[in-house]
């Protein structure tokens, strides 16, 4: 509990960065020492990496676009519109059971902590009895994770036709496979026919954050020497549209938004671009004006094509390229495991989830004296357990002699019952308040990054695949551009209370 505490002065938080001056939350983190002198190209995905969306508005568009495409192209019951966007019901690193219409919360063992049938929590006991604390199979076809916020809108929209279908029918279908599968058929369907696209471009200040910090972020590293380039799977246009919003008119020595970027790749067909030997293709003229994009930048503007091929296009390669991304799978494990680049991964939760732990910085020191205070206890009944096995064993031999040794017996087992009482108490005010805390983070899943006192699935995920992580890409503004970010000494339990430690 005690990396919950603020970091002092001097700690080796602050002198592997230098950062005591940054608010907590809009820190950079490390996870393996990056060099930035050594990073000659720096590539960035747009969505929800460049491109910030506003979480309700954008997630309950694409929710009600694939509900409507579920009731005229599936066929479903037109009693099924009544349902509403909850933007507390999932959140990021959830995996759904599609066959049993779960949503799992998964620590970093795989193992299942936590479970909701629909909308509604399943007992701990039904759930140890389903998933029998075994680990969870991720590759097994009847499982599904949400690694990116995309993935929020039909996690949400599942849960809900869970309930609806059992509400309707009277009773819990043996497969919600097919329920799944449409709900991710129809919101790719409306991804890739524009029906929440042109949503989004007809008014993008409601669905877009526009940062300005963004534009210098970017401007310091051109400054710099430091060449990027822009990689999304997203269309010319929309790419060009939204890009435009964000950066176009915002410095005069970059007065377009290509004129960051030394190289666009749209299409890229990411994860596979990673793995890909393909060559990217250059977009003819015609092609980039059609997007609306300027005849010049037919020479870097590229649609789709590999990791290898991009690398002998810009003359860089391995971990002289340092890609920012925002998704484990698609952006960040790929581009890590693939082409050895190093790796960035924005976390947009993040900065929530820090304000509120420095919010509930009190709550966390009453628990930690509650935690403390109980090691203590179940220490004294150890000690008394052990005293009483040893003087049964005296009573015993000395029983049949009357000498009175059982009266020692009775006074330790009545003091040990009192204290096995006294530790389920503590067991119990414990857990309520490390419910309560949770609930401060989301009243459902509780923390992002955590299981309890373990790192969450997600939590892990963000830990093994990225080399830094942090909530936006304007954070590094308030890093030199030189910067050698360190990661942290990593201690195992047994250096703990060390000199060293």
């Amino acid at each position: 509990m005690a990396l919950h505490k603020p970091y002092p002065e001097n700690s080796l938080h602050e002198l592997h960065a230098g950062e005591q001056h940054i608010l907590p939350s809009r820190r950079i983190f490390v996870n393996r020492n990056l060099k930035m002198e050594s990073v000659r190209m720096m590539g960035f995905d747009m969505d929800h990496t460049l491109a910030v969306y506003r979480d309700e508005p954008t997630e309950a568009l694409a929710f009600n676009a694939t509900r409507d495409k579920l009731i005229e192209e599936k066929g479903y019951p037109d009693s099924i519109r009544v349902l509403r966007y909850d933007p507390d019901l999932i959140i990021r690193g959830l995996v759904v059971d599609k066959r049993l219409g779960n949503i799992l919360k998964i620590d970093q063992y795989n193992y299942v902590v936590r479970v909701y049938h629909g909308t509604t929590k399943v007992p701990k006991q039904v759930r140890r009895r389903v998933y029998r604390n075994s680990r969870i199979r991720l590759s097994s076809d009847k499982y599904m994770s949400i690694d990116t916020l995309f993935g929020l809108p039909e996690a949400t929209l599942f849960a809900q036709l869970v309930d609806h279908i059992e509400e309707r029918e009277g009773r819990r279908r043996r497969d919600y496979t097919e329920v799944y599968n449409d709900v991710r058929e129809c919101i790719d369907r409306a991804h890739a026919d524009g029906t929440i696209k042109r949503q989004i471009l007809a008014a993008p200040e409601r669905f877009l954050v526009k940062d300005p910090e963004l534009p210098q972020t970017l401007q310091e590293f051109k400054d710099h020497g430091t060449e990027l380039f822009l990689l999304t799977n997203s269309e010319p246009d929309y790419t060009h549209r939204v890009m435009e919003f964000l950066l176009d008119a915002t410095s005069d020595a970059y007065p377009r938004w290509h004129h960051y970027f030394d190289k666009i790749v749209v299409n890229a067909g990411k994860p596979r671009f990673f793995r890909s030997t393909a060559k990217p293709r250059v977009l003819p003229p015609k092609e980039v004006t059609a997007a609306g994009m300027d005849p010049e930048l037919s020479t870097k503007v590229y649609e789709g094509g590999g990791a290898g091929a991009f690398e002998a296009l810009v003359g860089y390669e391995g971990d002289e390229i340092l890609y920012v991304g925002d998704h484990t799978f698609g952006d960040i494990l790929r581009a890590k495991e693939h082409s050895r680049w190093r790796t960035a991964m924005v976390v947009q939760e993040l900065e929530r989830e820090m304000e509120r732990e420095q919010e509930l910085q009190q709550q966390y020191r009453n628990l930690d004296s509650l935690v403390a205070e109980r090691r203590r206890l179940l220490s004294r009944i150890a000690r008394v357990r052990h005293q009483l096995q040893e003087v049964r064993r005296t009573a015993h031999g000395a029983a049949s002699a009357g000498s009175g040794v059982l009266d020692p017996v009775r006074e330790l087992e009545e003091r040990l019952q009192r204290l096995v009482e006294e530790g389920v108490r503590s067991a119990g005010t414990i857990r309520q308040r490390r419910d309560e805390v949770e609930g401060c983070f989301n009243k459902h899943w509780g923390k992002l990054f955590k299981c309890g006192e373990v790192n969450s699935r997600f939590g892990h995920q963000v830990k093994v695949f990225a080399c830094i992580y942090t909530s936006a890409v304007r954070n590094f503004k308030a890093y030199p551009v030189s910067m050698y970010f360190r990661s942290p000494r990593e201690i195992m339990p047994h250096e703990l209370g060390s000199e060293r430690a």
